[in-house]
C-alpha cells in the first residue's frame, strides 16, 4: 500500500514538472514507439528532393511491400495490419505528402495528382523497383492512380476501401457533406469523437492518453487538414479513367459498415477492373488494417502467396 501511495505521489510530481499534456504525449509517443517494435518496424527517412520523407521499414529477404494512409492519417495506421504478414516480406509503410510527420506547406497545392507524384519521387528515392501496393481511402486514390501509370513496376494492388470512385449510394459522410458538415476534419474533441464513430464500426482499443492525444492533434492540424481535404476535393479526378492500365491482380477489401465511402462503390471497381477479386468484412467500417487487423492481414498474405479462396461462404466476410 505504502509502495503504491509513493507511485502516485512520484505520477503527480512528473505531471506537474511536464505539463499533462506534454506528459500525455511522452506517453503516446512511448506507445507508438511499442507498437512499432513488436511490428520489427523502424522510423527511418529518406532524401525526396529538398524534404526529408519518413517512412517505417521492417527488412525482409523476399518481395517489398509498400503502403498507403488515407487522408490526414499517417503511416501509423498500418503498424497492427503489418505484425501478422510473413516475416519474409520487407514492408514500407510511407507518410504521404502533407501528411504524418512530413512538412505541412499552406503555399502548396496538394492535389490527388502531386500527392502521387510525391509518392513516385519517394519510390525512386528508396530504389524501388518491383513492389506489392496497398492503399487504403485516399491512399487506395494515389495507389490506383500510381499503378496505372506504372504499371511495370506494381506486382500486385490491394484496396482497401479506397477512395475516388462516384458511389451508386451515399455514404453517411457524403450525406453529412451536403449539409455542409466534413467530418473528416474534427475542430472540437466531440467533433474527433464522431470522426471515430464514422471511421470503425468497432473501435479498436486505445489506451490513455492515445484518445486524448490523437484528438489534440486533430484539432491543432484541423486548419491544415481542411486545406488538404479542399486541395484534393477540389481538384479531384474520377480514378475510373485510371482502370484501363490496371494489368497486374487486384485484391479489394471493404466493410460493409463504412459510414466514409459507401460499400456500393465495389461494384465500380469490380466493373471497371475485372480481375478483382473482392472481400467485403462485414460488421466492419472505413480501415479494416486498423479494426480487424489480423483477419484482413491475412487474407491479404493470402492473396499475395496464391492461396486465396472467394470467401462468400464465411460467416465473417462476403
Amino acid at each position: 500500500m505504502r509502495s503504491r501511495v509513493c507511485m502516485f505521489f512520484a505520477l503527480c510530481i512528473i505531471v506537474s514538472l511536464c505539463g499533462c499534456t506534454g506528459f500525455k504525449k511522452s506517453l503516446f509517443d512511448s506507445g507508438i514507439s511499442l507498437e512499432r517494435k513488436l511490428s520489427k518496424l523502424e522510423q527511418k527517412t529518406v532524401q525526396v528532393g529538398k524534404l526529408s520523407v519518413p517512412y517505417l521499414e521492417r527488412p525482409g529477404s523476399g518481395e517489398t511491400i509498400v503502403m498507403l494512409h488515407g487522408i490526414t492519417a499517417d503511416k501509423d495506421n498500418w503498424v497492427r495490419f503489418a505484425r501478422y504478414i510473413p516475416k519474409e516480406y520487407r514492408i514500407i509503410a510511407v507518410d504521404l505528402p502533407g501528411h504524418g510527420d512530413n512538412v505541412r506547406d499552406f503555399q502548396t497545392t496538394y492535389t490527388i495528382e502531386y500527392i502521387t507524384e510525391g509518392f513516385a519521387d519517394t519510390v525512386k528515392a528508396l530504389g524501388l523497383d518491383r513492389f506489392h501496393l496497398v492503399g487504403n481511402s485516399m491512399g487506395g486514390y494515389v495507389s490506383t492512380i500510381y499503378s496505372s501509370d506504372n504499371p511495370g513496376k506494381v506486382l500486385s494492388l490491394c484496396l482497401i476501401d479506397p477512395a475516388g470512385a462516384k458511389s451508386p449510394q451515399l455514404s453517411d459522410r457524403e450525406l453529412a457533406l451536403t449539409r455542409g458538415v466534413n467530418t473528416l476534419i474534427p475542430k472540437t474533441k466531440a467533433e474527433f469523437d464522431e470522426l471515430l464513430a464514422y471511421g470503425f464500426h468497432k473501435q479498436p482499443f486505445m489506451p490513455w492518453p492515445a484518445r486524448s492525444v490523437l484528438a489534440e492533434k486533430y484539432i491543432e492540424r484541423s486548419e491544415f487538414n481542411q486545406k488538404l481535404w479542399n486541395d484534393v476535393w477540389d481538384n479531384r479526378v474520377d480514378v475510373e479513367s485510371y482502370f484501363g492500365n490496371i494489368t497486374m491482380p487486384v485484391l479489394l477489401l471493404w466493410g460493409d459498415k463504412d459510414r466514409i465511402i459507401h460499400v456500393s462503390t465495389v461494384s465500380v471497381f469490380e466493373k471497371g477492373i475485372p480481375q478483382t477479386k473482392t472481400v467485403i468484412f462485414r460488421d466492419c467500417g472505413h480501415m479494416p488494417m486498423l479494426e480487424i487487423p489480423k483477419e484482413s492481414a491475412l487474407i491479404y498474405t493470402s492473396f499475395l502467396q496464391g492461396t486465396f479462396k472467394d470467401p462468400k461462404s464465411d460467416s465473417k466476410t462476403h
